[in-house]
Formats: structure tokens, C-alpha cells, sequence
């Protein structure tokens, strides 16, 4: 069986060493020159930086954590303890936020106290569950913690109004504290939370796309066709010309907007549900600092835009110690929008809110670069759901396989592409 393997990120080099190690006969596009996707790292001026934002190893599944430790066994990684935090009003409130209420000021901390008890007295009720985001928070967390830090974190990232977004994604994304926990920690009495992640490795030398580099070293390199965009897909008596070429298989990684564009004319229906799938881009900022690093921290998130355009940053050379040359810094800085973005602005911005809010001192910063990520965030609107069955439906009688956070639409991490390449090639016929 000769298989067409669409996008060269994460999921697909993955895919393509799996499908290696079962003998099958492969060949993988790429549309960029190299392999990477969100997962590609630059090195500037010896400052390393991630494309789409700061990335992390880490894996609940042991094979999965196994098999990226493995990519980058002979370059090593360099092990941390995770430290995060929100930015509020010039405070650092631990993460997860609930568990953080005893870093707030007074009256902030009654207010999320006091309506997180209500919040949880009303569930137990049975107060329905709603089904839009902007009431699950209240629901879920009360009006004070909704209104000091959920409303405005969300807004920030996703862009969208959070009436408009279902609650399909919450699940194992968004931390949910036990109630004594949190009156624990808003009387000031520290709880751990969130214990996911609490230790995380990161390649000790080249970035987040050391790992994909590892994977794709293992490879046929005659398979893997760089700087070739696929143009399109015919399917013909149950075999596939991609680009004109014979295949028995396809299999797509590419994010579906990009996959829809190489099928030629689509019924009306399907064509309209490729377009309402939405998302949001996403501008990483590497600002080089001439300074040691004046913190241990792993990443903060900024909830208020009067901080600045980020929703988080991430101290990235506290992720290796190679990762900035000796006696400098750099911050990476995560800007979400819809559409387009002025980059060099969008740049001034960010150093005017970091220096605003301490995080750098003007005359420290050697320089900044950005970097556009188009497809970084699915946006789980109310018509998500029916949108992708009609999507998944029409693929799946022209038998077009998906896999991949944009090419199957699910909101995955890197591991999480991994572990789910894993238990699709389970089932490939020996």
C-alpha cells in the first residue's frame, strides 16, 4: 500500500517513523521548507525561541513521554519545576487562579471567595449546567473569579464573545479546585492544584523542534518532499492522485481549510461547513533582554489588556540553559488575533506592557522578533459540532483519513498528537 501522508508538523513525522517501523510504503508533504508546523524554533543571535509560543515535554502517557524524551536523547533536556502565575494589578496570584485567592487584595478575595461558595452551593441544587461559555464560568466559578479573571483571560485569547463559545473544550483544559481547597487558600493556607505538568523537560539545545528534527532523523529521507504544497486531491476508484501521483491512502494532517482548497469543487453543504470552522492566529514575540534572568519562573499569564496585547509569556530561557547566551534573557510573549496583525506595532506594544509591568527595563531590550502563526486555536463555536460531522462525513466516504490538532480539528497539544498517531497506526493492518 502506497500512502500520501499531508502536512509535516508534529502529527505527520510521527505518523510517517510509526508507519516506517511497519514497513509501509510512504511519502509525506510538506508545503514549508522544513518540517516543523507549530512546533518549528529559531535560534537569533544565540536567543532560541519557539515560533507558536513557548512549548513544554510533557506527557500523562508514559509511552508518549517516553517517545519524545527518545527523540532528543542525544541532545538531552533540561528538567524544571513548574512555576506559573497570574499578573493581577501588580501581584503574582499562584496557578491555577482558584488556588491563588489569598494573593489577591482584600476585597478582590471576599468577592471570589464568597460567590465561588455560591457558585458550588447552586450545582449542588442542581442548577443546570449552561451551555455557552460566559455563563459556564459563573456557573462554574461564580461572578468574582468570572469577572477578576475568567471574562477577561478568555476575551484576551480566543477573541470571540464567550456567549458565542460552547463548553465542549473545558473538559481537562480549564483546572477545577475542590471547594476546600479554595476557601484553604484564601484564608492563606497554601494548596498545590493543578498537579499537571508540575515538572516538564524541554530540549536542552535547539528548541521545541529538536524533537520533530529527532523524530524526522530516524526517517527515509527520499520519502519526505519539503517546499511542496499539495495543489490537489482526486479520489478515483477508491485510489487518490495527489498532485498527480498515485497513492492507495491518504492521510491529512494539514489544518482542513488548507485540505479543503486541494478537493476541487465541493458540494455547497460542505463547503459551508469547512468555512464555519473557525479559529484564532496567534504572534510570538521573542524580546531579547540584556540581563540575567531575574526570576525562576516557567510562564505568566496576563488576564487585563491594559497590561498589554499578551495573554501570556513565557521566560524561555529558564527552559534550558542554552536557550540565551551567558548573562542574557529573553521573554517570549503570546498575541492572539483574527484576521491580520501589524507586527512591528504589535511588537512596540509588547515591550511597552512588559516594561509597564516590570518584566524588562527599556534599555535592557536588544531587540524583538515575531513570528505569524495562522491556524494556532480552534474556536469551539455553537456550530462547531455540526460543522465537523458534515466536514468529517464527506472525508470520510472520499477516505480521507485525519489526524492532527488542525488536521482532525481537536484541541490538542504536541503530546496529545503524538498519543493519538499512536492509537490510530494500532489498527493499520499487519
Amino acid at each position: 500500500m502506497k500512502v500520501a501522508i499531508l502536512g509535516g508538523g508534529i502529527t505527520g513525522v510521527t505518523l510517517a517513523d510509526m508507519l516506517q517501523n511497519k514497513g509501509v510504503d510512504y511519502h509525506l508533504f510538506e508545503a514549508q521548507e522544513r518540517l516543523g508546523g507549530l512546533c518549528q524554533s529559531e535560534t537569533v543571535d544565540g536567543f532560541v525561541a519557539d515560533q507558536a509560543g513557548g512549548h513544554i515535554i510533557f506527557s500523562k502517557n508514559k509511552d508518549v513521554l517516553q517517545y519524545i524524551l527518545d527523540s532528543v536523547e542525544e541532545l538531552g533536556t533540561h528538567e524544571s519545576v513548574r512555576k506559573s502565575a497570574i499578573y493581577y494589578r501588580g501581584n503574582f496570584v499562584r496557578y491555577p487562579y482558584e488556588n491563588g485567592l489569598g494573593d489577591l487584595p482584600k476585597e478582590d478575595n471576599f468577592e471570589c471567595l464568597s460567590t465561588y461558595i455560591e457558585a458550588d452551593f447552586a450545582r449542588r441544587q442542581g442548577a443546570a449546567e449552561p451551555q455557552n461559555f460566559r455563563d459556564w464560568c459563573a456557573w462554574r466559578f461564580g461572578t468574582g473569579i468570572s469577572r477578576t479573571f475568567m471574562y477577561p483571560y478568555n476575551e484576551k485569547i480566543w477573541k470571540t464573545d464567550l456567549e458565542d463559545m460552547s463548553i465542549r473544550w473545558v473538559s481537562g483544559r480549564i483546572p477545577d479546585a475542590p471547594v476546600n481547597d479554595v476557601i484553604r487558600a484564601s484564608i492563606g493556607i497554601e494548596t498545590e492544584g493543578y498537579k499537571h505538568q508540575s515538572v516538564f523537560w524541554y530540549p536542552l539545545t535547539g528548541g521545541f523542534e529538536s524533537i520533530v528534527k529527532g523524530i524526522a532523523k530516524r526517517l527515509d529521507q527520499d520519502r519526505l518532499h519539503v517546499a511542496t504544497p499539495i495543489e490537489s486531491v482526486v479520489e478515483k476508484d477508491g485510489s487518490y492522485l495527489v498532485n498527480g501521483e498515485p497513492y492507495d491512502k491518504v492521510i491529512s494532517t494539514i489544518p482542513l481549510q488548507c485540505l479543503a482548497l486541494t478537493l476541487g469543487t465541493l458540494p455547497e453543504d460542505v463547503q459551508a461547513a469547512f468555512d464555519g470552522l473557525t479559529y484564532t492566529s496567534v504572534m510570538s514575540i521573542l524580546v531579547a533582554l540584556d540581563q540575567k534572568p531575574d526570576s525562576d519562573r516557567s510562564w505568566i499569564y496576563f488576564p487585563h489588556p491594559e497590561n498589554g496585547p499578551f495573554n501570556r509569556v513565557t521566560h524561555i530561557s529558564n527552559y534550558s540553559p542554552c536557550n540565551a547566551p551567558e548573562g542574557k534573557s529573553a521573554l517570549m510573549a503570546e498575541v492572539t488575533y483574527k484576521g491580520d496583525i501589524d507586527g512591528p506595532s504589535c511588537e512596540q506594544e509588547v515591550v511597552d506592557g512588559l516594561v509597564r509591568c516590570g518584566f524588562a527595563e527599556k534599555d535592557k531590550v536588544l531587540f524583538t522578533r515575531s513570528w505569524k502563526n495562522r491556524y494556532a486555536y480552534i474556536v469551539y463555536g455553537h456550530d462547531l459540532e455540526k460543522n465537523l460531522a458534515v466536514v468529517r462525513d464527506y472525508l470520510a466516504k472520499k477516505g480521507i483519513d485525519l489526524l492532527g490538532r488542525f488536521g482532525d480539528y481537536n484541541y490538542f497539544n504536541s503530546d496529545q498528537c503524538i498519543e493519538s498517531v499512536m492509537k490510530y497506526v494500532e489498527s493499520w493492518p499487519s
